[in-house]
């Protein structure tokens, strides 16, 4: 039995869950070792965001936050702290299983005695090709320097989308066999029901970053398609309520839902799913969508290709593009049918190509190799 280091991200993701269990599950003995943001940048993001509108001031701080999270300084301070959790450590264990890319404990250990893996869902460099890019122009080339070191000392890199398996080969020129591919899975024991309706006229949108992921060209794409489809509805869930000022006729914001069953129905009652995302590492929740038989329509960047076929499964669309979006969301609405199959398409592909067991196969299979 193999004794084994998980060091997350600050807390244990749902993601990262399915990592544990599934390990776990094929008798690995874990010790999860957490390496948290420093607790300062929270006060550094609040006093450089100051706003008398509270909430203002809490949207700004959470962009800020984010920022000062994603420099090379927060890599380095999370870097030092992982190393001295190592450092007490060492001996104890056979093999380092690192989820993300945003420290690097083998900064100081270029000669393990004992296998460390990565597993990573994206890149900086992948980040930096977008408008959105979130580090420092001073800080790019010194994050990005360090995430190479990581990569070039790890013994295997796990991603779940070819977009970044060839991004961590091509931008970071890390051999090809190091990079192994394991797609993420989809619990479709959420879907109980044997038959689905498609007349509801509902467009639903689940994100927590509006703004990012969208949100805004959707209601400008919502406003023409309600022109042409009265009836038609928009739910989004996963935003404070607040965040947008003025809501138009036929959109209902429903904010942080926990209950599952209540995210469960809103697939179920849901005639589509759309998140026309700036950049996307993987898009989870469009297999959600899927795995509840809705058509999904996102945008044609990063891995979310690789999920949504276009034209079988939905649609893709070019980032900001408000009118091609609005013409494919009527083109949904006033074709039921079309919705219907699109709908089953993607549930077969859901099904078919994204499991946690073979996710967890692959893992195993490889670590195995490696002890």
């Amino acid at each position: 039995m193999t004794q084994q280091i998980i060091m997350l991200d600050q807390y244990l993701s749902g993601i990262n869950n399915h990592i544990y269990s599934q390990l776990n599950s094929r008798n690995w003995k874990i010790n999860i070792l957490n390496v948290p943001f420093p607790k300062m940048n929270i006060l550094k993001a609040l006093l450089m965001e100051f706003n008398l509108n509270i909430f203002q001031w809490k949207q700004n701080a959470v962009e800020r936050y984010l920022q000062i999270c994603n420099t090379s300084d927060t890599f380095i301070k999370r870097t030092i702290f992982c190393q001295k959790k190592l450092d007490k450590l060492y001996g104890k264990f056979d093999l380092i299983f690192q989820v993300s890319g945003m420290f690097a404990p083998t900064l100081e250990y270029e000669n393990l005695k004992v296998p460390y893996v990565t597993f990573n869902d994206y890149t900086m460099a992948l980040t930096l090709k977008y408008p959105a890019a979130s580090s420092p122009p001073s800080q790019i080339q010194r994050w990005l320097e360090l995430e190479k070191k990581l990569y070039q000392n790890a013994s295997k890199i796990f991603t779940t989308s070819e977009n970044t398996k060839k991004s961590i080969i091509n931008d970071y020129n890390i051999e090809t066999k190091k990079v192994i591919l394991v797609r993420y899975g989809i619990p479709i024991e959420f879907n109980q029901k044997t038959t689905k309706l498609y007349s509801n006229n509902t467009i639903l949108f689940i994100g927590r970053n509006f703004k990012h992921k969208g949100g805004f060209i959707l209601l400008k794409a919502f406003q023409k398609v309600r022109n042409v489809i009265p009836s038609a509805k928009l739910i989004i869930v996963g935003v404070d309520k607040n965040i947008i000022q003025k809501k138009p006729p036929g959109v209902e914001i429903l904010g942080f839902i926990k209950d599952r069953n209540k995210i469960n129905n809103l697939f179920e009652y849901s005639t589509i799913f759309v998140m026309p995302s700036y950049y996307e590492a993987f898009g989870l929740v469009f297999l959600e969508a899927m795995i509840h038989k809705l058509p999904c329509i996102g945008t044609n960047i990063d891995a979310i290709p690789e999920i949504i076929s276009d034209g079988e499964t939905g649609f893709l669309i070019r980032p900001d593009d408000v009118d091609e979006l609005a013409n494919k969301i009527i083109i949904l609405l006033k074709n039921p049918e079309l919705s219907k199959k699109m709908g089953l398409l993607g549930y077969e592909k859901a099904k078919n190509e994204f499991s946690w067991n073979e996710f967890g196969e692959k893992i195993d299979k490889n670590l195995k190799e490696l002890i």
